[in-house]
């Protein structure tokens, strides 16, 4: 597989559902003045995989923003939601049956992009998942065409399905602070860290993020693909000597003397506002 820096995102056909349910749990809440351009408006939110490292977060900051929450376990809970921040997935392949995480993931993103297309809902945030580029859970070497990495997919169907809905695909990193993803990369090097290129997230900037991707959904249009990553690496190298050493054949565009991230996450940025605040 080439990929290229930073990492660009990878496409999934949409599969036909056995039934309509999402297993999972998720909250609703209503959102008053967000940040949307040249509006005020009011939002009814629904987050699945509330119960989730970064449900969790996402909940506590609308919590702490004076958001009622209303926990459900069923699609039924989309309705007269404005929006939906979909995070529930099994969040890693291991010691698990290839078919089982395939079917659970993708069909439950199928069946809350279908759930909140035939119900009008326009605002959809998807936590996309960025090993759909191999990284950690690769059977295979892994290479790519140059750094940054940038960024899938089923969810343009269903823009085209559904005219006017808006869903932002968060391809979100390791989530935890620096130190404890770099305590981890440090405990597995060669999978968890040289594989992940040396990623990372924060948990309340993640949820920050999500919520920005539901928020500023009127700036952009259809499908859009989003990094959700930290701008440094875990390490204390610089990337370059990281880069020349790990991955060699790999060309290198830009300025890595520092320890600048492998992930191109400037597009969060410009269209969402979303800057990583290092913790």
């Amino acid at each position: 597989m080439i990929l290229q820096f930073p990492v660009r995102l990878a496409h999934i056909n949409p599969l036909r559902p056995l039934f309509r349910k999402i297993p999972t749990q998720f909250h609703q809440f209503h959102r008053r003045n967000l940040s949307i351009p040249s509006r005020d408006i009011t939002m009814k939110i629904a987050i699945t995989g509330a119960r989730g490292t970064v449900g969790r977060a996402v909940v506590k900051i609308a919590s702490e923003a004076g958001h009622s929450t209303v926990q459900e376990a069923t699609v039924k809970a989309f309705k007269g939601c404005d929006a939906v921040i979909h995070l529930a997935a099994i969040p890693d392949p291991v010691d698990k049956d290839d078919h089982l995480v395939h079917n659970n993931n993708v069909n439950s993103a199928f069946n809350g992009f279908l759930a909140a297309g035939e119900l009008g809902i326009k605002r959809f945030c998807y936590a996309s998942p960025v090993n759909a580029i191999g990284l950690e859970y690769a059977t295979k070497p892994l290479e790519f065409e140059y750094f940054p990495e940038e960024s899938e997919t089923q969810v343009k169907t269903f823009v085209r399905w559904f005219p006017g809905m808006k869903i932002a695909c968060m391809r979100i990193h390791a989530v935890a602070s620096r130190a404890e993803a770099q305590q981890g990369h440090k405990e597995n090097w060669d999978d968890s860290a040289v594989k992940s290129l040396w990623g990372w997230v924060s948990p309340e900037e993640t949820a920050r993020a999500c919520l920005l991707a539901v928020e500023k959904s009127d700036s952009f249009q259809g499908c859009e693909i989003f990094n959700v990553v930290a701008p440094t690496t875990t390490q204390d190298t610089p990337s370059h000597d990281l880069a020349k050493k790990y991955y060699p054949k790999t060309e290198i565009r830009g300025d890595f003397s520092d320890n600048k991230s492998f992930f191109a996450a400037e597009k969060a940025r410009k269209i969402l506002g979303w800057v990583h605040k290092e913790e």
